[in-house]
């Protein structure tokens, strides 16, 4: 075997190594970040159902001194923005773990149907949790569910609907939601990151193709250059 071959030989068993460490990692990476994420958003999904649910439930009910238990008219865009966001997240990530219950060959047939909308929207859904993060801390203003939850005047309401209500409930339901949301940009920031990983897997893999071809051509000179050698061997004139 001539230096260049070992020297080939050794690249490709380097890359080798290097695309097994990517594949590994990635793996552990994207059903950890998506398991994750189905559970931050699961729970997202029932804090704000539950707390739109009650404001549709009560909003029309007549309190003593002709008030209603909700400020009119309530914003209601930051937990209606957030839900959407959420409730489309938990879908795209239940889709893929129960392709991992399917096995790992089908897990990535379906990662591979959705990867090109995956490169494409992974860095928009960061930007996306981050504006919705900021957008539904901005709005929480006393017109808002969250906002007036936790208001004073809330607090003045309570003892009125207690027996269908309770705004301090419903305020430390919205608050773990918003420090829930920040978790999920967080988990969405690792995915980025997974992405990453990937596009440095595909070019380790076209190393090694590369090198790979590089082997065959010199295993193809090597025996050309042994069959002409074979050749001359046997197909010597003899004396005469």
């Amino acid at each position: 075997m001539s230096a260049g071959s070992r020297t080939s030989y050794t690249s490709l068993a380097e890359f080798e190594k290097k695309d097994l460490t990517y594949k590994r990692r990635i793996r552990v990476l994207r059903f950890i970040t998506r398991f994750l994420s189905l559970i931050l958003n699961a729970t997202l999904i029932g804090i704000l159902s539950y707390a739109l649910a009650k404001y549709f439930l009560t909003k029309n009910k007549i309190i003593p001194g002709n008030l209603h238990p909700w400020i009119t008219p309530a914003t209601l865009w930051p937990s209606f923005m957030l839900l959407g966001i959420a409730a489309v997240t938990f879908f795209m990530n239940l889709i893929t773990l129960c392709s991992y219950v399917c096995g790992i060959g089908t897990a990535n047939k379906t990662y591979s149907c959705t990867s090109y909308v995956v490169y494409a929207m992974t860095g928009l859904h960061v930007i996306v949790w981050a504006f919705a993060i900021g957008a539904f801390k901005m709005g929480k203003t006393e017109s808002s569910l969250w906002g007036f939850s936790c208001s004073p005047k809330s607090d003045v309401l309570q003892p009125l609907v207690h027996s269908y209500l309770s705004y301090g409930k419903l305020c430390t339901m919205q608050n773990g939601a918003w420090g829930i949301s920040i978790l999920e940009g967080v988990t969405y920031f690792i995915t980025f990151l997974v992405v990453i990983m990937t596009f440095r897997r595909q070019s380790t893999k076209k190393k090694m193709v590369k090198v790979r071809e590089s082997i065959a051509l010199e295993s193809g000179y090597n025996q050309q250059g042994y069959a002409q050698e074979s050749g001359t061997m046997y197909n010597t004139p003899t004396a005469r």
